[in-house]
């Protein structure tokens, strides 16, 4: 998709309506901004649904109407949720992390049939690795080296476990890279679509194919739990838990686990009975790679 690509505004102005779905959690957005429609599309594309609109939330990400105050001088714009306005900005890429987070918590919050592991998630001939960590330990950075270096993505930010069958399901949100993170991933940030830079306040916000190609993987079995966790000088290294830490550090990870309560803990105890659990170092991306390769490779 080119960044010529246009979009006839429809009856009532926006260049951009689409109904989207995220877990259990349906939402449409909207906007009048030129460039929407394929920085959207992109971003959130794999949570988009055919046919009318699927109900829930409306955001509307527009540019500032002169019957507001702007916050400042020059362009601006305006975020709306269901209409009532949630904040006016200078940059328009404030509001896409605004709405990614949102969405992402309301479909976590909503969901009764995942629980949500915080965790980034790849996978390899139908074998997930689970990534748990808490926010700055280089999930993210490791999930998208991995994906780049040919396996599938399901996300970097939650691994859903369906508590009946201990498989894990995509959430693809957008996937968030702070500049740091992006200068380790060789030529990568050369490759985004140059829409994207407009809607860009501090951190890159990327699509699954912006790492790879039909990058996006399906629903699979959990092979491996990786714990992740990036130190400046650390030689990477690899050390094995026992069930019963893996079993904790999962617990500890997840968002929703009040909401499945045994069912949930039974669901966590499952994997972490039937998959092997590591912690990782990492000192750099290239090697924590590698050895999260050996880990699912026979």
């Amino acid at each position: 998709m080119g960044s010529s690509m246009t979009v006839a505004s429809d009856s009532h102005g926006w260049m951009y309506d689409r109904s989207f779905r995220a877990f259990e959690f349906d939402f449409s957005v909207r906007s009048d901004l030129q460039d929407a429609p394929e920085a959207l599309d992109r971003l959130l594309g794999p949570f988009r649904t055919d046919g009318a609109d699927g109900g829930g939330p409306v955001y509307a990400l527009t540019r500032g109407t002169s019957g507001s105050k702007p916050p400042a001088e020059g362009a601006w714009y305006e975020l709306f949720l269901d209409g009532d306005s949630i904040q006016r900005v200078a940059n328009p890429g404030s509001m896409v992390d605004w709405l990614v987070a949102d969405l992402s918590r309301r479909a976590i919050e909503s969901t009764d049939r995942f629980v949500a592991v915080h965790a980034g998630v790849v996978s390899l001939d139908g074998l997930a690795a689970v990534l748990p960590a808490a926010p700055g330990a280089g999930k993210t950075t490791l999930t998208a080296g991995l994906t780049r270096a040919g396996f599938s993505f399901l996300s970097d930010e939650v691994a859903a476990i369906d508590p009946e069958t201990a498989r894990v399901h995509p959430f693809p949100r957008p996937i968030l890279m702070d500049t740091t993170s992006m200068d380790v991933l060789d030529g990568l940030r050369d490759r985004l679509p140059p829409v994207y830079e407009g809607f860009r306040l501090q951190r890159f916000h990327l699509a699954p194919d912006d790492l790879r190609i039909g990058a996006l993987g399906d629903p699979c079995r959990i092979g491996v739990i990786v714990a992740p966790a990036y130190g400046r000088g650390t030689e990477t290294r690899l050390e094995p838990m026992c069930r019963a830490e893996t079993l904790m550090h999962l617990a500890n990870c997840t968002f929703n686990l009040d909401r499945f309560r045994g069912e949930g803990f039974e669901a966590l105890a499952r994997v972490a009975s039937d998959c092997p659990g590591y912690r990782l170092a990492i000192g750099d991306l290239r090697s924590a790679i590698s050895v999260v390769s050996d880990l699912l490779r026979p």
